[in-house]
């Protein structure tokens, strides 16, 4: 199977702490893959690497779609949300949606934009109001509609989770399962692991700047003989 995301003996530090060591990864094409891990496991910092925002050092190599992550090209096959997304509060939320379009050079309807808003229980008529009037969840909600709207081949979403409430994780989730069958890759971060177990085909355990697990989720609850993949995570990081 074609590999969306190659990653090999990968590692990173600053001066005193060795963040991520010697970390091996692959991501199937059109399989969704969680990292999960507490705060400060490193999630971040890897995701950082794979978008050559930082650099690793010497011998690692990160590949997306076959090809080095430094290469400008592959990048483009891409769309990527932030931690902690934030946007402009005096502009509406349409009008980032269009500035977003025009950096990729995707031309979008104002119903299409609208039709993904209202799939993840964002009321489409708040797109033409100012973000400065957005709760913390919608602002949220925004970025996964600027990345959704894209159709790149690759989504890099890094605690796409964060400040939604249960009902509208319950609407992220019901986009990412309708949206498999597009083809899309997907590779996020988490600290839900509920969540990732309803939602990822493999999912890594990442602490202390190793991956302790890599695998299915049933392959993980098996290993660890929990009913929970909460349970099996802690009893990994325990060992």
């Amino acid at each position: 199977m074609t590999q969306a995301l190659a990653i090999s003996s990968l590692s990173y530090s600053v001066p005193g702490l060795d963040i991520l060591k010697t970390l091996n990864l692959e991501v199937s094409e059109q399989h969704y893959y969680a990292i999960a891990g507490v705060n400060g496991a490193g999630k971040s910092t890897l995701i950082k690497l794979i978008l050559d925002l930082i650099r690793p050092q010497p011998g690692g190599s990160i590949r997306i779609f076959g090809a080095d992550n430094r290469d400008r090209q592959c990048r483009d096959q891409l769309a990527y949300l932030p931690e902690k997304f934030d946007v402009k509060k005096n502009i509406s939320g349409r009008q980032y949606l269009d500035f977003i379009a025009a950096v990729y050079h995707q031309k979008l309807s104002r119903k299409q934009t609208s039709e993904l808003a209202e799939r993840l229980d964002f009321p489409p008529d708040r797109l033409d109001t100012r973000v400065a009037g957005y709760s913390k969840g919608m602002v949220q909600k925004l970025g996964l509609v600027s990345c959704f709207m894209l159709k790149r081949r690759l989504l890099i979403l890094d605690e796409p989770l964060s400040g939604l409430d249960p009902r509208a994780r319950y609407h992220f989730k019901q986009l990412m399962q309708e949206e498999k069958s597009a083809g899309r890759t997907v590779l996020y971060s988490t600290h839900l692991l509920a969540d990732a177990e309803d939602l990822c085909d493999r999912f890594g355990i990442l602490h202390d700047g190793e991956m302790k697990y890599q695998g299915t989720p049933a392959d993980c609850l098996q290993r660890y003989q929990t009913d929970s993949l909460e349970q099996a995570y802690m009893k990994c990081i325990s060992e």
